[in-house]
């Protein structure tokens, strides 16, 4: 899908505060394309008690910079083998009312796992590795969970050796799904934020990652069990006025990640690493303000001129941010 030039990621109801927080490096997969530290179990982090105290003043800090919608995003490691998730979770549900809260998880829990903690959850990235899935489980997950998510997304990572393996079950997915979003994710080098895009030396490959980024399907109404989040996403501005939902896969893979000399609101955002530090942004952009497993954590920042050449963190690149030309900035930039 090709259009004009990407001006601006704006939030489409009002700023808000993104805390990412990759939980740990234990996962129970170990893909050849993933990065070590993502699975290394050097960092289990299972202080749970500081972590809450640590989020509490941290969504005091934001409140007193006037923000009032929060979205919380879980990655890893995998964060549904975490011990403290699901207290973390019930924390953020009874105490910040309206937060949206999302996970990036291989979906290998069992159903029932699913249907017992899925009203914990508003957005699902559901990351698909061929390596070790278990297909079938997978499925009925997504079969439970199509109509209950504000958002769910199959995120197929495309295996450069079984590339048409996950083209095939991309197939299967469409075919028994009324409900569905799926992502063609080209692989990174190493799955970690800073590093480049895998090269498919198969020209075939190439151009299907151009023309199927994403496919969506939506048959089946929303069931209404998972509460309501205050409007706290994005959406992308082009030059030839035209205003799409934000996908930082979409951006990526149309090669429209450069955003040097753009500012970027990086005081929107709290990024912490499995180590537990605390960073304003994923990028050099940013800067360490602190340990999660540390009591104490306190953090001030402004918005920066971007100097970076590209930008392949999804985190990152949904961080709100504009070209001088936009014009909906133009009294902030």
């Amino acid at each position: 899908m090709n259009k004009s030039t990407l001006e601006a990621i704006w939030p489409a109801k009002g700023k808000f505060a993104s805390i990412t927080w990759q939980v740990s490096d234990v996962c129970n997969y170990k893909c050849s394309y993933c990065n070590p530290g993502n699975f290394g179990a050097n960092h289990k982090n299972l202080q749970t008690e500081i972590y809450i105290d640590n989020l509490r003043s941290m969504v005091s800090q934001f409140k007193a910079n006037g923000y009032e919608s929060f979205r919380f995003f879980f990655s890893g490691g995998e964060p549904t083998v975490w011990k403290p998730f699901i207290p973390i979770l019930k924390y953020i549900r009874e105490e910040i009312p309206g937060a949206l809260v999302a996970v990036n998880t291989n979906l290998s829990k069992p159903l029932d796992w699913w249907v017992e903690n899925h009203t914990l959850f508003n957005d699902i990235v559901a990351s698909f590795h061929v390596e070790f899935c278990d297909k079938e489980n997978y499925l009925k997950n997504m079969e439970y969970l199509q109509d209950k998510m504000d958002y769910l997304v199959c995120r197929l990572l495309m295996h450069d050796e079984r590339f048409l393996e996950v083209v095939d079950f991309s197939t299967l997915l469409k075919e028994k799904l009324q409900n569905y979003t799926i992502e063609y994710a080209a692989l990174m080098e190493a799955l970690s934020p800073h590093s480049e895009m895998h090269y498919y030396k198969d020209e075939w490959k190439r151009e299907f990652l151009k023309k199927n980024n994403l496919e969506e399907q939506k048959i089946l109404a929303k069931k209404s069990d998972v509460p309501l989040a205050k409007p706290s996403y994005c959406e992308e501005h082009y030059t030839d006025g035209s205003i799409i939902g934000h996908n930082s896969n979409r951006v990526v893979s149309e090669s429209q990640n450069n955003f040097t000399g753009w500012k970027c609101w990086i005081n929107d955002a709290i990024f912490i690493t499995p180590s537990g530090d605390v960073r304003i942004a994923s990028c050099d952009m940013g800067k360490i303000v602190g340990n999660i497993n540390n009591p104490g954590v306190k953090f001030t920042s402004q918005p920066v001129i971007c100097n970076q050449a590209r930008c392949n963190c999804g985190t990152d690149i949904g961080i709100r941010k504009a070209a001088k030309t936009f014009s909906l900035a133009q009294g902030e930039i």
